[in-house]
C-alpha cells in the first residue's frame, strides 16, 4: 500500500465532495439527476486515480 501524501488525501477529498455533492443533488426535488451521476461517477473517478498515483513504481 502506497503513503498517502498531502496531495493524495486533498485529491480523496476532492472525490468525496463530489459524490457529496451529487448524491445531494439526486435528492433535491428539481436537481439535474444526469448532472448528478455524472458528478458521483467522476468523484469515484478521482479517487481511483489518486489510489493509482499513491501506488508504489514497480521495479
Amino acid at each position: 500500500m502506497g503513503a498517502i501524501t498531502p496531495l493524495t488525501g486533498l485529491t480523496l477529498v476532492a472525490a468525496l465532495a463530489l459524490v457529496a455533492g451529487g448524491f445531494w443533488l439526486l435528492t433535491q426535488p428539481s436537481g439535474n439527476r444526469t448532472k448528478a451521476i455524472l458528478m458521483m461517477v467522476a468523484g469515484v473517478v478521482v479517487a481511483f486515480n489518486a489510489w493509482i498515483n499513491s501506488l508504489p513504481l514497480p521495479g
